[in-house]
């Protein structure tokens, strides 16, 4: 089966990885996890999108009815859900980070094929960007936003009004006050995406005012 990982998927709203091997328990051997990743971003890496804002995901897992019965070695399915979700994050990955997924499902699914899994990511209106386009704004409170050089260089004002406004909610009631002057793109925080190859500018750095500029 083909990964459906163009633009017009993710156009589509529904973004399908079929990964062709067991998936691995939450509490197993690092090493084992690491496989994982290494065989998912295999995947992932390929694909020139990567989704920025609120996903659902959907996780098949395809394996012998008797094996689900009889044997310890298969997982409970709540127990391969993290290292998946792990695997999926990061500029190798297709989603940002974990904190964009509002709704998971995984399915046992019988099969008399060895062990394997099925990844559906999607949202009626999937946000997302470019990977080599990416950048991160970070204001001073921490926050970022995800945005790309030719926004910045069109709308650098806007963005900037956008973090005035996120800073200033402190309560429920401010959110739904300012929620008509909030982007529909979320901002994230710092510590989230710090350590996961994407580019972060601060929002006062000379290196912005020189992207700004230029040409």
């Amino acid at each position: 089966m083909d990964n459906q990982l163009s633009e017009s998927a993710f156009i589509n709203g529904r973004i399908t990885l079929f990964v062709n091997i067991k998936p691995v328990n939450q509490k197993g051997k690092r090493d084992k996890k690491e496989n994982l990743k290494s065989e998912i971003q295999k995947i992932t890496n390929k694909s020139n999108f990567i989704i920025t804002d609120t996903c659902w995901i959907a996780i098949d897992y395809y394996c012998r009815h008797i094996d689900r019965l009889k044997y310890p070695g298969v997982y409970d399915i709540d127990n391969i859900v993290k290292p998946i979700l792990d695997s999926l994050v990061g500029k190798a990955g297709l989603i940002i980070d974990d904190v964009i997924v509002d709704r998971i499902i995984v399915n046992w699914i019988d099969s008399p094929y060895d062990h394997h899994f099925e990844i559906n990511i999607e949202y009626p209106d999937l946000i997302y960007f470019p990977k080599s386009e990416l950048i991160f704004l970070k204001s001073q409170s921490g926050w970022c936003f995800p945005t790309t050089k030719k926004i910045i260089q069109y709308s650098f004002n806007v963005v900037k009004k956008y973090f005035e406004v996120w800073d200033s909610i402190q309560s429920e009631n401010d959110y739904y006050e300012k929620l008509r002057s909030l982007p529909i793109q979320r901002f994230i925080y710092q510590n989230k995406i710090k350590d996961k190859g994407y580019t972060i500018i601060d929002i006062n750095s000379p290196d912005l005012t020189n992207l700004i500029h230029e040409k």
